[in-house]
């Protein structure tokens, strides 16, 4: 599921994008902004589709081994441990995967031939390894660690799987990182006997979180953007970089209305999104600018802190 960082990723995104495009339209904004969250959704059953492919391609070696003039007993036994596993079952048998693969039309197409050869590439590293070579039957523990370790070399840090990834869609190198977690997460599910398909919320304050955000930002921009420039003398406000706008923009609403949320965090969250989406300089001002900004905030009685994000 995500974490409240990716979803305030989306909305820098969201945000940008709707201060750019300069349509004004906070109704198709906030539709843009559900959107780019649901295709991370949708990257995330990419991910999983992967591992049926995987469950194909370990049946096609195991015949590949039982035809061998030479047969090699210890690599055949490991592969059939592996697909009779019942995590390995669930992965590509149930029926709610399978429900979304067909609802969101998750089909790699053209792009089988790529994850194919990113499978080879991993077999050929493994297939003379020490854990095929056992003359002993792999638990499921076992079963589960190598996978993971499939999914990590072969899958999750594959170069070309990431470069077709970018050709989809302009942010799902952002939100790749989101959708594997997951995947993870899925597998976990798999090996406890839960169910497979993970949660992209965790409960129903993070799944209104971005939303509040993102229309309180866009309906109260002027009045912020007021606060920023008698804030930033000694910096030119319209040298600004647009991303850093959006970042203080967003952090000071989070501030007012998010009330659980300490005031540390937003400002930690706000530097780190500068340091990953704007220029060198950006987290050091951001730090500062807010730090002033929140003071006045405080002062005016708009911050009203709850819980664990008590001011202090």
């Amino acid at each position: 599921m995500l974490t409240r960082r990716h979803i305030r990723i989306k909305v820098m995104q969201a945000l940008f994008s709707f201060h750019q495009g300069g349509s004004g339209d906070l109704k198709k904004g906030l539709v843009s902004l559900n959107d780019s969250i649901e295709k991370i959704y949708t990257l995330y059953l990419y991910e999983l589709r992967m591992f049926w492919h995987f469950h194909r391609f370990l049946e096609e070696r195991l015949q590949i081994e039982k035809e061998k003039k030479i047969p090699n007993p210890n690599r055949e036994s490991r592969i059939r441990d592996l697909l009779s596993m019942p995590f390995m079952h669930a992965l590509v048998s149930d029926d709610d995967v399978i429900a979304a693969w067909e609802m969101k039309s998750i089909n790699w197409g053209d792009g089988v031939d790529m994850i194919r050869g990113a499978f080879f590439t991993f077999w050929n590293t493994e297939m003379d390894s020490d854990w095929f070579a056992s003359t002993e039957s792999a638990d499921e523990q076992e079963s589960v660690l190598w996978f993971k370790r499939f999914y990590r070399d072969a899958i999750a840090n594959n170069e070309s799987i990431q470069s077709y990834y970018e050709d989809q869609s302009m942010h799902w190198s952002d939100d790749l990182d989101a959708a594997q977690m997951m995947a993870v997460q899925t597998l976990q599910n798999a090996k406890r006997g839960k169910p497979l398909l993970v949660k992209l919320f965790k409960d129903r304050d993070d799944e209104d979180f971005g939303e509040m955000i993102f229309i309180k930002a866009v309906t109260s921009h002027d009045e912020l953007m007021k606060k920023v420039r008698a804030k930033s003398e000694k910096w030119d406000y319209e040298r600004l970089a647009p991303v850093d706008r959006c970042i203080i923009e967003q952090s000071m609403i989070e501030v007012q209305y998010a009330n659980e949320v300490p005031i540390k965090v937003t400002i930690n969250e706000a530097i780190e999104l500068a340091k990953q989406y704007s220029t060198e300089r950006s987290p050091g001002f951001i730090n500062g600018l807010l730090d002033s900004l929140v003071k006045d905030m405080i002062a005016e009685g708009k911050v009203q802190k709850i819980g664990r994000g008590l001011i202090g």
